[in-house]
């Protein structure tokens, strides 16, 4: 077909995409100069207003985006995208970016044929990659994997100037049954509920949940203006500035700019630092945030929305409904669930939103999986390669894994088939994944090259574990072992508690054994239930990060296990090298408590640091003048040194309501104000009332 023609018909399917309210996906393969070429022609001949490009040899006009701005594409629109795979095709972005395409648009990728673009590195997934591998060499498993599932697909398929696939169109679309400003009366209802919010019951919550393009962000702007010309004051929330956009712009154009200072923005770890209060918080794209944070947000504000997208690359819509709304439940029992289904920027049949969907895996299975203690249970092990033949094994452990963590995206299910030091382990039973783990295979750095980390001159992609033990610990030998880190560990949200997370565990050991691994550990954000969940399965604390997360206030902690293998004769070596590692730690943490872990909760702190062994026992005259501040005969001021020592050493046996205040009084160092405020009391005599009803059953048998 000649150029002309082709380009004339691809006009004519854009305008009728155009009547359908759809969006146009279109893969057109053959040589990058000649597309490129045949691009800047079509480009020429098809009328936008705003061209999105994904790639090199960006137009002029274009807004091309890079791997850093996904949270930046969320609300935002184009008429035209283009993805230019030839230098590389980061599948997180691609995911990212085709919620942009406005119906009547084109999604056009731009790509080798397709048996010689995946016998091709992908230079864009480097950031996947560990040391040593090259990414303009490596040849992962990914674009395999996604390009069977993109023939599967409806949409337009061009090779050269040949079209080898029609698509398949859809009916046309009913016509939306609102009036302005809702497009649809799904939106106008969920409008009503933002509202009832401010007008009913306190600790009423709402959620919004819907698909991307649903118009939930709108939503909140209307919702916003109709507040706001009640003299309402509202604050909005969201992971970043870029993702409130929608919601801003609604509340800009239809509210009069008299009212405009009636909605703030701010930014969601600024929330949790300062005391700011208004008639109503608006959260969007909440699966987003972690959720120590959602929850510290509703203790804060009585009267609150989360809105949040159900699934895709910003989040897990599905772990946040399973976690999260678990504590509403808990917490304010009134709570009501709004979701929107029907799609605004395009109809519901559009064929780019289930090309995305099917493509990288964003379906989620709602079935709840049934698990039987007396059948049969199986443990799997997959890497990269083994994917390519298992789909559905992987949907499902991608899904599992996005429920486990508030911030999985479509990178980590590209990691999965890219890189081949990761592999899963599976707990199956009857083809139905109960629990994954997801291990990352590191270490076997060179002596030179973990010397070189030690001084710090030198970084390595992908070995966590390894890096932390040479710089941060000052164990450049162990980073030249055979090491397995623990990425994450997920176990069906309806099947936790009954033990299968340690028996999974326990299988990891064995494999590590069998494969002459010399030490298992993990990194995450620290709390107490994992805390002591790693702690259950004899891994050990060795470090905990400096800084603590900005969102969450989480420190992240690298704990350590050693693995003895049968004939390695250096176990109890091993062993005694963890063992040495935590003393360590414990210690440390203890010494820096008041200077660089002011915030971390004293219920952590106690099952972390351990004060220095050289402090010395009470005396039997010491003893008496604690007895006698029991008795109110002695100040506390007199007997303060007395008691902080009497802490460092019985501090485990304390019931946590005195251990608390103790420690941070005496470990970490607050002031009294702080104390008093942290642990609800009116004042210092409380406290001390507190410390002698405790202190005096305690001290009684020494008497």
């Amino acid at each position: 077909m000649p150029l002309t023609a082709l380009l004339t018909q691809l006009q004519q399917w854009q305008q009728q995409a155009t009547q359908l309210h759809i969006r146009l996906p279109v893969i057109w393969q053959g040589a990058e100069e000649a597309l490129l070429s045949h691009t800047a022609a079509l480009l020429n001949t098809i009328r936008y207003d705003k061209l999105y490009w994904l790639g090199a040899d960006a137009p002029a006009d274009a807004v091309n985006f890079t791997g850093k701005q996904n949270y930046q594409l969320l609300g935002s629109e184009c008429d035209i995208l283009v993805i230019n795979a030839f230098s590389g095709f980061n599948a997180d972005l691609v995911a990212a970016s085709a919620g942009c395409v406005k119906a009547g648009g084109i999604w056009l990728l731009l790509c080798p044929p397709f048996a010689a673009w995946q016998q091709q590195a992908n230079p864009a997934h480097k950031s996947l990659l560990p040391y040593p591998l090259d990414a303009t060499r490596h040849q992962g498993c990914f674009l395999s994997f996604w390009l069977t599932q993109l023939q599967q697909q409806n949409a337009f398929f061009i090779n050269e100037l040949h079209i080898a696939k029609l698509l398949s169109w859809p009916l046309t679309a009913q016509p939306y049954q609102a009036a302005a400003p809702y497009v649809t009366a799904e939106q106008q209802e969920a409008v009503e509920a933002i509202l009832h919010v401010v007008s009913g019951h306190r600790r009423r919550p709402l959620v919004l949940t819907a698909d991307r393009g649903r118009g939930k962000s709108a939503a909140l702007g209307i919702a916003a203006t109709q507040l706001a010309a009640q003299d309402k004051q509202l604050l909005i929330t969201a992971p970043s500035p870029q993702a409130a956009a929608t919601a801003l712009m609604h509340f800009s154009q239809l509210a009069p700019p008299s009212q405009h200072n009636n909605l703030q923005f701010v930014p969601f770890d600024e929330l949790l630092r300062n005391t700011k209060t208004a008639d109503l918080l608006l959260v969007d794209e909440a699966a987003a945030i972690p959720t120590p944070v959602l929850q510290h947000l509703l203790q804060r504000f009585s009267r609150i929305v989360f809105a949040t997208t159900e699934h895709g690359y910003e989040g897990t819509g599905r772990g946040f409904q399973l976690r999260f709304q678990q504590y509403l439940d808990q917490q304010c029992p009134g709570w009501r669930k709004l979701q929107i289904q029907q799609p605004i920027r395009y109809q519901p049949a559009d064929p780019l939103e289930q090309l995305i969907f099917n493509c990288f895996l964003l379906r989620q299975n709602i079935n709840e999986t049934a698990y039987s203690p007396h059948d049969e249970i199986s443990m799997l092990t997959y890497q990269a390669k083994d994917w390519l033949n298992n789909a559905n094994k992987l949907q499902q452990v991608f899904g599992l894994l996005s429920l486990a963590h508030y911030q999985t995206q479509i990178k980590d299910l590209a990691a999965l088939l890219d890189n081949p030091r990761l592999r899963v382990v599976t707990m199956e039973q009857n083809s139905q994944v109960l629990a994954c783990v997801l291990i990352s295979s590191e270490g076997d750095i060179p002596a030179e090259l973990a010397h070189q980390i030690y001084l710090g001159e030198r970084r390595v992609q992908g070995h966590l574990l390894a890096q932390s033990l040479a710089f941060h610990l000052a164990q450049p030998e162990l980073a030249s072992l055979s090491l397995w880190r623990i990425m994450r560990i997920a176990v069906q949200p309806t099947l936790q508690k009954q033990g299968l997370g340690t028996q999974l565990l326990e299988c990891v050991s064995q494999q590590a054994k069998q494969q002459n691994i010399r030490y298992l550990g993990t990194s995450f954000g620290l709390s107490s239930e994992l805390l002591q969940f790693w702690q259950r399965n004899s891994y050990q604390a060795i470090r905990l990060g400096v800084s603590s997360d900005k969102a969450s206030a989480e420190y992240s902690i690298l704990m350590l296990k050693r693995v003895t293998a049968d004939s390695d004769a250096g176990g109890d070596a091993g062993n005694e090298i963890v063992q040495q590692l935590n003393r360590q730690f414990g210690h440390n943490l203890f010494l820096t408590l008041s200077g660089q872990y002011p915030r971390l909760n004293a219920k952590l702190v106690l099952q972390l640091a351990t004060p220095l062994p050289d402090v010395p026992d009470l005396t039997e005259a010491e003893l008496l003048q604690l007895a006698l501040f029991c008795r109110n005969q002695r100040p506390y001021e007199l007997i303060e040194p007395i008691l902080q020592r009497w802490f460092c050493k019985h501090y485990h046996a304390l019931p946590p309501e005195l251990a608390a205040p103790l420690c941070s009084l005496y470990w970490q160092h607050i002031s009294w104000p702080d104390l008093l405020t942290k642990y609800g009391f009116c004042n210092k005599n409380a406290v001390f009332t507190l410390f002698r009803q405790h202190i005096s059953k305690l001290i009684s048998t020494t008497i």
